[in-house]
């Protein structure tokens, strides 16, 4: 199944039909769907195998916050950016994991237009052509929490960067060294592939 936004504020769950010899995967570990919308708020179903939706979460659009430009499924936890430059984090919790909790929220100053998750770091686009590392804690236990600053990459895209609209985090094996690499694709239609390493 593709789940899609809408410019009319419809979700819409699209199926997937496969041909012979065709193969697909869907994780629906937690069964959610989520999206952020262009008031601000965050809205969140439970996905049931009958089809049915069920809404779970929303959380209401607060003044100042700017449209909700891109949510990221981690396992359990969500995290939501904003065109004010926030970034939110939450957990879905509890029996049949159907409660949706608020962590913690962060500014990175500059409007947020894509999120990836690599190991414990999140990485955030941003429009201003900076891409922000941002360490997660786990505040004393499993649970995501920003506890560090940002760290920032000026232009990734090369001098006078455009928005960064894409981040993609791979590991890849060249001869026997693993290298983690993150692509990110601009407003431009550019694409920049850099190497991360641990510091």
């Amino acid at each position: 199944a593709v789940v899609t936004g809408s410019w009319d504020a419809t979700v819409k769950i699209w199926a997937a039909a496969l041909g012979a010899g065709e193969s697909a995967s869907v994780e629906r570990e937690p069964p959610a769907v989520c999206a952020g919308c262009e008031d601000g708020s965050v809205v969140v179903w439970m996905w049931h195998d009958n089809g049915a939706k069920e809404l779970i979460y929303k959380e209401e659009p607060r003044r100042g916050v700017g449209p909700c430009s891109t949510v990221l499924w981690s396992g359990s936890f969500l995290f939501a950016g904003f065109g004010t430059g926030r970034v939110a984090s939450y957990s879905l919790e509890g029996a049949g994991a159907t409660t949706v909790r608020p962590l913690g929220r962060l500014n990175v100053g500059s409007p947020v237009r894509c999120l990836a998750m690599r190991g414990d770091s999140l990485l955030v686009g941003c429009s201003d052509g900076g891409l922000r590392l941002v360490p997660l804690g786990s505040g004393g236990g499993s649970v995501p929490t920003f506890e560090s600053r940002p760290r920032l990459w000026r232009s990734v895209n090369g001098p006078g960067s455009p928005g960064i609209s894409s981040i993609d985090v791979s590991s890849i094996q060249i001869g026997s060294d693993v290298k983690c690499v993150c692509a990110t694709g601009a407003e431009d239609g550019s694409v920049s592939v850099i190497e991360l390493k641990q510091l």
